[in-house]
């Protein structure tokens, strides 16, 4: 890329997927100097992990891809074809790191007790080759997707004698879609809407009677119930010609009710996965009735049963390993700059209002003499695999051993850390273009003039909230069919959950990860479970100045674990539970003497969870966007900021998919990009409008002013 000095300058602020895709994008052209500013010391916003004791992952939370990532999964695979890793070198392609799965364990409760039941995707082929870009899915070709998932599942499940009747349902619907006549605008629902009514007052007088008691109808019935609730709807409402928007204005459970979906069905995992996989719980609070906009819940539904390949992608290694470096590794390649330890602290309008004049930034740190530019990665590499530190590579700072014994966290914005210095990023000087690809979170410390000037960010930020979350990790010295998980696993299948008890109603096992890991030969880990979830507010957050808030949440957090190791882990390990405590704790807690405990003096009982590691993601960047009944309309898309110099990135701002995720966070970024030089085209950035038809936040070629 050349770094001329007629090159426009593109400032990107934040360093999360949101900030890398749009760098990603813009720095493909030739005309564009672009640098990103961060706080602290390392890149990926909530997909941040790094590496903690024994060189072990942690993380924010549990990460991923769908299948049904359009925009993400063919970037990331671009990327890797960039990166062009030696054959032999670990995660070379982007095969190696990514790791298909095809199942998901759902959790149905009877008596108040979660009975397990897999749920599994057939793969499919439709994963695209990442030199080719992907076909449009359009509504249409949604539901004939759906259907088809459905057909397949139906033909995998387990043999029920009362759902044979629904193969001439399948077969009947799919050779409708066939139809060329019938796939006219407007020929679709009335062709298929008769069909799935029928077929929907079948499941509920055939299959509805034998729930009580008959666990495998219970299933089977949530599935078709739920499966002809979300179709109906979308034919219903002519998603096909309207879009999803509209839809939003109404909680996804009442839409569902609405489309004949059962009070049971509602209730059911196959309902709530959606959910609690994308936080829509007000104020954090899972005991509070879900608020998801239906629109949102619907698109992100039919698109994540419409998945390319296999329904669920992990990583093979940490987020930062497999995703964030390799995306630092080739923006850092086509000449994109970094300037680490940058805490954006205020966005100043021009004296007409109309554009950003200046940036403030708060400089946590100062490199050394003669180092030019902070190099984030740990250097070995743990097995080779690039990583990143878990705390700063203090022997390139100025400050470096200051803050190594002050023990500081520079992601913290309750650090005590006081900044070395002050930066002002002036327009025309420092940047042509500003991108905002920091949190919503954020938006109430840094842009109030904004908030001030502008009736759409004030309403923006009041509608869109952002909530915290919190997450542990455990080593544990058995294996997990060891410790009496029940369920068979196939291929590389894990247990991997959304519906499990509160309030850590997300987990995943991820003993795949052990081998990047440095444990000692005689004291390693057989299996390694993560939990994660919303975290309920217990008030407004205070001031800044308080620094011991981070630890008391933090401790919050550990308690939380505790309580949850306590008394939920038997539907899980009933093997797991109380074996060696010698009556230390209720006899349905957690074995701790499981728990690798790799310290010089390893804990006792419960102590050992000292050893394990947790996190309270309360910070204004790492909170959780989620999409309330009525909020998608106050959404901005990238170009409409209101200020001519400012394109707007995040999965908080309009991306036609509107669910927090690094999907949207991708679809962002590609969407500023196009903000910014008309490229790549709408019609290429998959989701954003529906079959092709105009957005609603489509507007002229000056895509910022107000």
């Amino acid at each position: 890329m050349d770094q001329g000095t007629t090159s426009r300058k593109v400032a990107i602020l934040g360093g999360g997927m949101a900030a890398l895709a749009t760098a990603y994008e813009l720095s493909a052209q030739d005309d564009l100097d672009i640098t990103i500013h961060t706080l602290g010391w390392r890149l990926g916003g909530k997909c941040a992990s790094s590496r903690g004791p024994d060189d072990r992952i942690e993380e924010h939370g549990i990460h991923g891809f769908l299948g049904s990532y359009y925009n993400a999964c063919p970037m990331l695979a671009d990327v890797y074809a960039e990166l062009a890793r030696p054959a032999g070198s670990p995660l070379a392609t982007f095969d190696e790191a990514m790791v298909g799965m095809d199942a998901l364990q759902m959790y149905m409760y009877k008596n108040g007790v979660p009975q397990p039941f897999y749920a599994r995707f057939p793969p499919n082929t439709d994963f695209p080759d990442p030199a080719k870009p992907l076909a449009i899915i359009g509504v249409e070709e949604l539901v004939q997707r759906v259907i088809a998932f459905f057909e397949r599942a139906h033909s995998m499940a387990r043999p029920h004698p009362h759902t044979t009747f629904l193969r001439r349902l399948f077969d009947r619907a799919l050779a409708a879609l066939e139809d060329e006549m019938i796939r006219e605008i407007g020929a679709v629902s009335k062709a298929i809407l008769p069909i799935l009514d029928e077929g929907h007052k079948l499941v509920n007088e055939v299959l509805k009677p034998l729930v009580e008691g008959n666990e495998l109808s219970l299933e089977i019935f949530t599935i078709l119930d739920w499966g002809f609730a979300i179709l109906r709807g979308a034919l219903a409402d002519d998603v096909v010609e309207n879009g999803f928007d509209a839809l939003d204005e109404f909680i996804w459970s009442d839409w569902l009710a609405k489309n004949g979906a059962d009070p049971i069905t509602i209730a059911s995992p196959m309902a709530v996965n959606t959910i609690n996989l994308a936080y829509q719980y007000p104020h954090g609070n899972t005991k509070e009735k879900a608020t998801m906009g239906a629109g949102a819940y619907l698109h992100w539904s039919l698109r994540g049963l419409a998945f390319c390949g296999h329904a669920i992608y992990a990583f093979a290694a940490g987020t930062g390993e497999t995703v964030i470096a390799p995306f630092y590794e080739v923006l850092l390649a086509r000449g994109v700059k970094f300037e680490f330890f940058s805490k954006v602290t205020a966005l100043n309008l021009d004296s007409d209002g109309t554009s950003i004049a200046s940036v403030d930034i708060d400089l946590q740190a100062t490199l050394k003499p003669g180092i030019d530019a902070y190099s984030p990665l740990m250097d070995p590499a743990p097995q080779g695999l690039p990583s990143w530190p878990g705390e700063p590579n203090y022997e390139q700072l100025s400050e470096g051993e200051a803050m190594k014994a002050a023990k500081v966290d520079l992601e913290s914005w309750w650090t005590p850390w006081q900044s070395v210095g002050k930066k002002t990023l002036t327009a025309g000087e420092d940047y042509d273009e500003l991108v905002f690809a920091l949190s919503i979170g954020a938006a109430p410390y840094v842009c109030q003039q904004l908030i001030a000037k502008s009736d759409a960010w004030s309403k923006m930020v009041e509608a869109l909230p952002a909530v915290q979350t919190q997450a542990f990790q455990i080593w544990l010295s058995d294996s997990m069919f060891d410790l009496g998980w029940p369920t068979p696993l196939k291929g590389h299948d894990t247990a991997l959950a959304d519906t499990y008890i509160p309030p850590f109603s997300g987990h995943c096992e991820m003993r795949h990860l052990i081998k990047w890991e440095g444990w000692p030969s005689d004291n390693k880990p057989q299996s390694l479970w993560y939990f994660c979830d919303e975290m309920a507010e217990t008030g407004c957050p205070p001031s800044f100045t308080d620094h011991d808030y981070p630890a008391r949440m933090a401790a919050k957090v550990a308690q939380n674990s505790v309580d949850y190791l306590n008394r939920a882990i038997g539907p899980m390990m009933p093997k797991a539970i109380n074996r060696n405590s010698g009556g230390s704790g209720p006899p349905e807690a957690l074995d701790y003497s499981l728990l690798v405990d790799t310290r010089p003096e390893p804990g006792v009982g419960v102590e050992r969870f000292a050893s394990q590691f947790w996190r309270a993601n309360i910070d204004p960047t790492e909170r959780y966007v989620p999409t309330p009944a009525g909020s998608t309309k106050y959404r901005l898309a990238p170009w409409e900021s209101g200020f001519s110099n400012l394109t707007i990135a995040g999965d908080w701002v309009y991306t036609g998919l509107n669910v927090g995720s690094v999907e949207c966070a991708v679809m962002s970024g590609r969407l500023a990009s196009h903000a910014l030089t008309t490229q790549p085209p709408l019609d290429q950035i998959w989701g954003y409008s529906v079959n092709g038809r105009a957005s609603p936040h489509d507007s002229p070629s000056d895509r910022r002013g107000a």
